[in-house]
């Protein structure tokens, strides 16, 4: 792992040697410790390095990026002549930006200093030891990284930032294949992580899951556990851009390069804002660019308040840049419910989210699975287990419809990591549930 006095030296190194007129160094890396299991028992583990030298030369319109992972002087100078080189054969870019001058960041809290391999065996065994005393088999990857980053320019920024995080998901399936439950956890540490809970829910649903009864395609109330909230809202929140939505590109577009700022889209008491300083999903004080990021209001009173805007169409259009968010937090000005399901006269409720796919970018329409868990509620209570679905619908109609929501929490995700978001279940009035799927 490279300290922060080491990353500068590297990029002031690099600056000096640079003949291009402008020019960006970025320093990046970490150390990924990762735990699998299947089974019930571990199946792979491994402790690995990385770390890369980016440079980003620019000769007047023309720029161009070269990497190496070799930063001795050797691997610096062969790294700054193969960006130069490029640059200088790149077409002019005519939405071209010169790099920033100096910044200022706010203070986010720095990572654990040490990774925790033993606790995270630890808590894998918490969740194999479950799965066997219930006659399970469970699955898994556990993940505990730590990431630093160095960027410098020629005109004068410079950003040091450096973090860590920690995972773990498991599935647990019945011996015949018929249940099958999923859970997932995400921190910043791995003392963060809730593995009893991971573990309990996983065996639950798997033995809740077994011999599912068949329910019928339609729209149907329906909670969405963090996990999918977390899915649905990534997709909301990648379409959050200024420019597509004054380009006629976007769901919040509206005829002659108007938008829907301000517009009543959801309920008054759903509140989204970014944070890179929040406990609970810090992210980096800055963007790739050097750009700063600090705490803002996405969605409140019902409305969108803010887009993201590029350094080039805050100029070309005359407003200010607005930074993209490097996590979310997802919350409620208003009551938050305890139980979901014991305010659910009829309706589903769904463990996570699958394979995911656009279906049509202007209306923010998407398509997937549900996995590893559906199960039918009535009267308040959770009736029995049901086969799976494809499902086609937008995190837009999901919010608009949304009823009630729980506390938030940081969710793991299906790919071992969970992002940055911190979100809670959500009760929607309907969800398009199309057409029976067969996984379990």
């Amino acid at each position: 792992m490279i300290n922060k006095e080491r990353a500068t030296h590297i990029v002031e190194q690099a600056l000096a040697a640079s003949k291009s007129d402008d020019t960006q160094i970025t320093v990046s890396g970490g150390r990924r410790t990762h735990l699998r299991f299947a089974r019930n028992g571990v199946t792979t583990s491994g402790t690995d390095e990385h770390r890369t030298l980016s440079v980003q030369a620019s000769f007047g319109n023309r720029s161009a990026s070269a990497s190496g992972n070799d930063f001795t002087a050797a691997g610096i100078e062969d790294v700054l002549r193969r960006a130069e080189a490029l640059a200088r054969l790149a077409p002019p870019d005519p939405e071209h930006m010169p790099t920033l001058g100096p910044q200022k960041y706010i203070a986010v809290d720095p990572p654990s200093p040490t990774q925790d391999p033993e606790g995270m065996s630890r808590g894998v065994k918490i969740c194999t030891d479950a799965a066997s005393k219930g006659g399970l088999f469970a699955a898994g990857f556990g993940l505990d990284t730590q990431n630093y980053r160095c960027t410098a320019s020629k005109n004068g920024v410079f950003a040091w930032h450096a973090s860590s995080s920690a995972s773990l998901s498991t599935t647990v399936r019945t011996p015949e294949g018929t249940g099958s439950g999923w859970a997932a956890r995400a921190g910043n540490r791995v003392e963060d992580l809730d593995f009893e809970a991971v573990a309990e829910t996983a065996v639950r649903k798997a033995e809740m899951s077994a011999n599912t009864t068949r329910l019928e395609p339609g729209s149907y109330v329906t909670i969405l556990e963090p996990a999918c909230v977390a899915s649905l809202l990534g997709l909301l929140t990648g379409s959050l851009s200024a420019r597509s939505a004054e380009e006629g590109r976007s769901f919040f577009s509206k005829p002659g390069g108007r938008d829907k700022l301000g517009e009543p889209l959801f309920p008054e008491w759903l509140h989204l804002r970014s944070d890179p300083a929040f406990k609970g999903s810090p992210a980096s004080p800055w963007t790739a660019g050097g750009l700063p990021r600090k705490a803002r209001d996405w969605i409140t009173g019902g409305a969108v308040r803010r887009f993201t805007r590029s350094r080039y169409w805050a100029e070309k259009t005359g407003k200010p840049v607005e930074a993209d968010a490097g996590s979310w937090q997802l919350t409620t000005d208003g009551e938050v419910v305890d139980d979901l399901v014991a305010t659910t006269e009829r309706g589903v409720l769904i463990t996570s989210l699958w394979y995911i796919r656009s279906v049509d970018p202007q209306t923010l329409l998407f398509t997937g699975l549900t996995r590893d868990g559906v199960f039918w509620i009535e009267d308040g209570q959770i009736t029995r287990p049901v086969n799976n679905f494809r499902w086609n619908d937008s995190p837009i109609s999901v919010l608009e419809n949304a009823v009630a929501v729980t506390e938030s929490s940081r969710p793991g995700g299906r790919g071992g990591g969970g992002g940055q978001m911190f979100v809670p279940a959500l009760k929607t009035t309907k969800f398009a549930l199309s057409s029976v799927s067969d996984a379990v």
